[in-house]
């Protein structure tokens, strides 16, 4: 096999042709109006045409921002279990997802992108709904396969039960992402734990 047609070779241009459309198109969100990030002008900045930037990003406000379709891991789905803290591994889960989307983008880039244009952050909470919804599904599966579960609660059967129970998991990665200690360069939280502690201290202590 050629070192051209290597498919290693191939994946590091793949990797650095998404990484020069992503610089030029964050760096010209930065200068000013966004707007002035239109496609034609992003693709002249990374040295490639139009055509190969819809190869990469689906829109220019996924280039600004970095963003990749989320997915999940069926491994890391099948680890599931309703045995131990339910709601820690699906918090946990969540951000594990959340970050196929993120990626290694830079966190404080993206922050200061997200809070200056609007339009960013709702175009970021799109695909952290993407994300829940993966988790979602693969919830929904684990109780609808779990005697315990699959009768549903209080009238609500294993896919809403898994909404809710998604909802709530979700409260312990924004809790340690909004802290006001937390390092703004990190972005999602590594450690859940302290803050896995502090709701499941709310938890009884409330009901």
């Amino acid at each position: 096999m050629s070192e051209t047609s290597s498919p290693g070779l191939r994946e590091r241009r793949k990797v650095e042709t998404w990484t020069a459309i992503h610089e030029a198109a964050a760096s010209l969100a930065l200068q000013g109006d966004a707007g002035q990030a239109t496609v034609e002008a992003i693709a002249d900045g990374a040295g490639v045409s139009p055509r190969t930037f819809f190869n990469y990003f689906r829109t220019k406000e996924d280039a600004v921002l970095g963003l990749r379709e989320p997915f999940l891991d069926p491994e890391l789905s099948g680890r599931l279990s309703t045995d131990d803290d339910l709601l820690g591994q699906v918090s946990r889960l969540l951000v594990t997802v959340a970050r196929t989307a993120i990626g290694d983008t830079d966190s404080a880039r993206l922050r200061e992108l997200t809070a200056r244009y609007p339009n960013l952050h709702k175009r970021m909470m799109e695909y952290m709904t993407q994300a829940e919804a993966l988790v979602r599904e693969s919830v929904a599966g684990l109780l609808a396969n779990d005697p315990s579960w699959s009768a549903g609660a209080e009238g609500f059967g294993p896919e809403e039960t898994a909404r809710m129970l998604v909802m709530l998991a979700g409260v312990p990665a924004r809790f340690s992402a909004t802290n006001p200690d937390a390092d703004v360069a990190q972005g999602l939280p590594e450690d859940l734990g302290p803050a896995l502690a502090l709701f499941h201290h709310l938890q009884r202590k409330l009901s």
